[in-house]
């Protein structure tokens, strides 16, 4: 694998400070640096998150340069970094009362307020912040991300549609909007900002993924694929947009469509066994499971500590009736995992938890299940899908009162998914609590719930409170 420029996404000036700066300082050396040229420098370490030299070049800046405000201010944002909120809050503070018309100093009292949980402050802070017009786009993203906290979330979206009409918008603040968007039930109205937006700004790739993600969530399949289409055109190596093509023609139906996307990743990706675990995936999917363990086992070939890919054929072994094998590659995916411990997953990686879950459960040991499946909501990290796992396990499993309290959760998470509604429909009937069932049928699915909870449909006084037409969004429960 050849190895990274690090300095990609950055100029020749940034590139020469930097080594300058390692060549001579991080060696014990003395040199001068003025102060824009140390802000160069601090910041290209902010940005790389490289926390060592990060931590040197704040000292020396503040050697040389001990009663500068930007760089006391990068002193409060490695504050902020290390989750020292308080410390930089007392930094700050100090700054403001010497400088109390510094937009600057606003901005990061903004997100420190934001990150100690105090939004309205945090949220004045950035509107003061945001009267000299620079970095407007950064300013509104922050807002609403406050809003979000505090489920404001027509406020939200309003400073998400704001951020990305800025000159400074970031790819985050377009994949934020949608989530919200997704979260809150509101796809057509995405798809329907989404699409003029593209025809603003027709070279916006994330513009184009998400409306793609929004085309899909109509299950409008093939808008989806025309607008993953123009965000791969725009960008060649954008691996999510073949992802999310993919399984877009994937539920079409597609399989050999969706297996093509994948394998066009392979021209220039450095993460081939992600992307042959993923047509693993879709083999899996179709119950083609030897060629789907084919294509796990090439991704296990290029990267042998691919947790998941082992824990994607403990699965396969399983719907092959083959428990020994089974528990053999979950045992080996769970051990990869934790002998390469994740920065993006410090708590231990979903997918692999999930499996293991999963996997236990199919063979009756419900305590080990129950064990992984509660890692993997502890991580904070699982998907819906995953989310539905766990509430069906419960279900199955008769653990009534915490699958209640799960899918409570998930419900406010989720308000528009008629899944968690019915299952919950399905538990308090069981558990005879009929008021707190009628409650949840006008929202239910009627065939999931006939499914699961019969004696529901023919219950004299709860049968005749089930809608008559089902919800028609198949999508939503598949798992």
């Amino acid at each position: 694998m050849k190895k990274k420029d690090r300095f990609k996404n950055f100029d020749d000036e940034v590139r020469e400070l930097v080594l300058d700066f390692e060549n001579t300082v991080l060696r014990g050396e003395s040199q001068f640096f003025d102060v824009d040229e140390m802000e160069i420098i601090i910041d290209y370490y902010f940005e790389v998150n490289d926390p060592k030299p990060l931590d040197r070049a704040v000292q020396y800046a503040e050697q040389l340069y001990p009663n500068s405000t930007s760089v006391r201010l990068r002193r409060a944002h490695l504050m902020i970094a290390r989750g020292q909120y308080r410390k930089a809050l007392a930094v700050l503070n100090r700054m403001r009362e010497e400088e109390p018309e510094n937009t600057d100093v606003a901005y990061s009292l903004g997100v420190a307020n934001g990150a100690v949980g105090e939004s309205k402050k945090a949220i004045e802070y950035f509107k003061e912040a945001a009267t000299d017009g620079w970095m407007l786009g950064r300013i509104y993203a922050n807002m609403a991300e406050e809003y979000y906290k505090m489920k404001d979330y027509d406020s939200a979206l309003n400073y998400y549609r704001k951020a990305m009409e800025s000159d400074s918008c970031d790819e985050y603040t377009i994949y934020n909007y949608y989530d919200v968007c997704y979260e809150t039930g509101r796809v057509e109205q995405a798809a329907e900002y989404l699409k003029r937006y593209v025809n603003e700004h027709p070279y916006n790739k994330e513009a184009w993924y998400c409306l793609g993600c929004a085309y899909r969530d109509l299950t409008l399949y093939e808008k989806a694929v025309d607008a993953y289409e123009f965000a791969v055109a725009i960008d060649k190596g954008y691996v999510d947009a073949y992802v999310a093509m993919s399984q877009t023609q994937d539920f079409m139906g597609h399989t050999s469509e969706a297996v093509s996307t994948m394998i066009r990743v392979l021209e220039f990706t450095d993460d081939r066994a992600r992307v042959y675990r993923t047509i693993g995936s879709l083999y899996a999917r179709e119950a083609n499971y030897d060629t789907a363990v084919a294509y796990f086992r090439k991704a296990i070939e290029e990267n042998p500590t691919d947790a998941e890919a082992y824990a994607d054929m403990a699965v396969c072994s399983i719907e092959m009736g083959d428990s020994t094998t089974a528990l053999s590659h979950v045992e080996k995916a769970l051990h990869v995992m934790e002998l390469n411990p994740s920065e993006v997953f410090p708590d231990g990686n979903p997918d692999v938890l999930c499996s293991a879950g999963m996997v236990y459960d199919a063979v009756d040991d419900f305590e080990k299940a129950s064990e992984y499946f509660e890692r993997m909501i502890c991580t904070g990290y699982y998907t819906e899908p995953q989310c539905q796992l766990y509430t069906q396990f419960l279900f199955n499993h008769k653990v009534y009162e915490v699958m209640e309290q799960f899918a409570e959760e998930s419900l406010d998470v989720y308000p528009h998914s008629s899944f968690y509604s019915t299952y919950l429909a399905a538990a308090y009937f069981y558990m005879n609590r009929y008021n707190r069932a009628r409650k949840m049928l006008p929202d239910v699915s009627p065939a999931m719930l006939a499914e699961i909870c019969p004696e529901i449909i023919s219950h004299p006084l709860l049968g005749p409170l089930v809608p008559a037409d089902p919800w028609n969004n198949s999508e939503e429960q598949k798992l």
